[in-house]
């Protein structure tokens, strides 16, 4: 084990070494954990070079807009200048391409937005003339597109075309500045088809408020209200099978940021609660800064990575094929590797370019040691070669020990080889419960199987011993549990038990505090001690404050603002009665507690229904022990006591209320008392 450890302490060593400029990278390499929580990661790709038009060509580029590539060449789009650059891939050597008419003569185009290059020419979108046109490979015009002459089209919206593509059949696709109904679509003929894949609605609460005042206000005052609309596609591009992938840079929801779209328009990975972007909670937003994820731009590689491009900071996010997060790069500033204003994304081989609009540069980006492992694991990996990807993850282990991926990647390998109790150990540090069930699942079936014999007897003796104990007069044990049997009594025959309690003055407030004791005890050791499958809590977020608002403080308002309620409508029950009998009530949902804490360790996934089940039966039985000791104690009927529960639940809420608003009151008034405090120490 030592000598595995040390090597693979050599090999990051290794490999950080030899990462090409990894150490000058200005920005912090992260992803994101199973809960959504930021984590530290190595970079994928660090900044190898960049160039403008003036090292390209001699001349500076003016509004570059768009970037692609095309058997090995580097396309930008110089706007300003109508022209298009043509960079090999080391951005150390380009040529000039413009643009001509179906005569001949040079083309002056107004403003070029959107470019496609691929075997039927160079696509280009001249939002100033409201067109789209092909050229050939030397430049000469082909083919014009115009606003489609269609009652489907809304002729009110601008033939604005930001970004274009083309499928291996030659149809056109066009996203248009405005236009939400999807991207617009053309056959190679020119041919107005439709439109494509477009967004669906995201309902927020103010929408949902004005479908329900639609349902009472006439028609005329429903054409009144605002109308909703899809969000709008900013950029696309599409792979060798003809999937689209898009980007919003507005999408409400993080899972919503990208899609990928089959040729009929459907999203894959719709519903799937994938996360694109960063996931910032509103609460955490900075005022001033950009606390949200804009995508402006996105590239699919040729090995299957999505890469996409945040314009408000800057940053790439890479993912896999299956919208897994691999890493984050790039930032805002003025250094080799951050931008100031970015506006399209590239990617060829190990590299990655990103067009910075505002400083009219391409910036080169080549994959690190760690990103080339992490690639190589990931490939291997989605193809179903556990063991041949184990080498890659344990390469990046060594470079990053708390990769989620890794640590998943070595789990599904060493389950593989048979070596269950690693793959478990991993499988647990990936916080992939999915995985984990499914081994955890095969584990048990063969530990079952192989201890049957002593299982079976265990549990016959188990059997025998409760029968005995039950009988109470086996050696004198029947007179040693009675004191305990009296009181668990109740839970069989809660209004006789309450009674009989009651009058022989036995009802324990030493009891009832012990319980809520074990309620508190249990909430507390549900945060760590619940199995690992359906533990859904994270124990760095534990704080004995929320277990004990939801035991003991519970406990006591519910105590004594039912003592008040039943006090008001003649309840017989005293407050020390109501404390010590209500305690019987919570003991079919702590007994439910335990057996779920405990079956959490053994049941499944799959299996998970019976936990719930398990959990909802103890609580209809608390909740029917509550009554019968309520209608005991204050002598009321059914629906007295119902009315009471009720009135009990309202009058907690007024008190949470009051509590809340003296919190409120005195966080003001120590503020207060500060600011005059620190105003005197000055003064003096």
């Amino acid at each position: 084990m030592k000598r595995r450890l040390a090597a693979l302490a050599l090999t990051a060593c290794l490999l950080a070494a030899a990462s090409p400029g990894a150490a000058a990278a200005p920005y912090r390499g992260y992803t994101y954990d199973q809960q959504g929580k930021e984590q530290a990661a190595p970079v994928l790709y660090a900044p190898r070079s960049e160039a403008g038009g003036e090292q390209l060509t001699g001349l500076a580029m003016a509004e570059p807009s768009d970037l692609c590539f095309f058997e090995g060449e580097l396309y930008i789009l110089d706007g300003g200048n109508s022209r298009l650059i043509v960079a090999d891939q080391a951005l150390s050597g380009a040529r000039e391409q413009l643009f001509y008419s179906e005569g001949g003569q040079p083309m002056q185009l107004q403003q070029p937005l959107g470019l496609y290059v691929c075997e039927r020419g160079i696509y280009v979108s001249d939002a100033g003339a409201l067109k789209v046109y092909r050229f050939s490979a030397q430049g000469k015009l082909l083919q014009t597109f115009t606003q489609p002459d269609s009652p489907l089209y809304d002729r009110t919206i601008p033939f604005r075309v930001t970004r274009l593509l083309a499928d291996s059949a030659g149809n056109l696709y066009a996203l248009v500045e405005g236009q939400y109904s999807g991207a617009v679509l053309f056959s190679a003929a020119g041919e107005f088809l439709g439109f494509y894949g477009p967004n669906e609605v995201e309902m927020t609460l103010d929408m949902l408020l004005d479908q329900s005042w639609k349902q009472i206000l006439s028609e005329e005052q429903q054409n009144a209200m605002s109308r909703f609309i899809p969000v709008a596609y900013t950029s696309f591009d599409i792979d060798g099978e003809n999937f689209i992938y898009t980007c919003s840079q507005s999408a409400l929801s993080e899972s919503t940021r990208v899609r990928r779209l089959n040729p009929s328009g459907k999203g894959l990975w719709d519903g799937r609660g994938l996360l694109f972007g960063d996931d910032i909670p509103q609460e955490q937003w900075v005022p001033g800064l950009a606390n949200t994820t804009q995508m402006v731009d996105l590239d699919i590689s040729d090995t299957g990575y999505l890469n996409v491009l945040d314009a408000a900071k800057g940053r790439v996010f890479q993912y896999d094929g299956n919208g897994v997060l691999l890493g984050v790069f790039g930032g805002k500033g003025q250094q080799l590797g951050v931008f100031q204003d970015p506006a399209a994304i590239e990617s060829q081989g190990a590299a990655i370019y990103v067009l910075d609009r505002k400083n009219a540069t391409v910036t080169r980006f080549v994959r690190t040691a760690y990103g080339t492992a992490l690639q190589n694991a990931v490939e291997l990996y989605n193809q179903g070669e556990y063991e041949k990807a184990q080498p890659y993850w344990e390469q990046v282990l060594a470079m990053d020990g708390a990769s989620r991926l890794a640590c998943l990647g070595m789990g599904k390998a060493l389950y593989a080889q048979g070596q269950t109790d690693s793959a478990l150990r991993y499988l647990k540090a990936s916080q992939d419960k999915t995985q984990y069930s499914q081994v955890f699942e095969s584990e048990r079936l063969a530990f079952v199987r192989g201890h049957f014999t002593w299982l079976f007897a265990g549990a016959a003796l188990a059997g025998a011993a409760v029968w005995f104990l039950s009988r109470r007069r086996w050696f004198g044990l029947g007179r040693r549990l009675e004191p305990a049997a009296r009181h668990l009594r109740v839970m069989l025959h809660p209004g006789e038990g309450v009674r009989e309690l009651r009058e022989t003055g036995r009802l324990s407030p030493w009891f009832a505090a012990a319980v809520v004791g074990c309620w508190l005890a249990l909430e507390v050791i549900g945060w760590f001690g619940t199995g690992f499958i359906f533990n859904q809590k994270d124990p760095e977020e534990f704080n004995l404050l929320f277990p004990l608002v939801g035991t003991a403080l519970a406990y006591g308002l519910w105590v004594l603002v039912n003592w008040a309620v039943s006090t008001l409508s003649d309840g017989k029950g005293t407050a020390r009665e109501l404390f010590c009998a209500s305690a019987y009530a919570l003991l079919p949902y702590l007994a439910g507690k335990v057996i779920v804490l405990l079956l959490s360790h053994l049941l499944t996934q799959q299996e998970g229904a019976f936990l719930v089940w398990i959990e909802a039966a103890a609580l209809g039985w608390s909740a029917l022990l509550l009554l019968s000791v309520l209608m005991t104690l204050h002598q009321y009927s059914l629906g007295k006591v119902c009315g009471s529960i009720a009135l009990t639940i309202g009058g907690i809420a007024v008190v949470l209320f009051l509590l809340f608003m003296a919190v409120v009151l005195f966080e003001h008034v120590s503020n207060l008392f500060m600011i005059v405090y620190n105003e005197l120490t000055l003064r003096r």
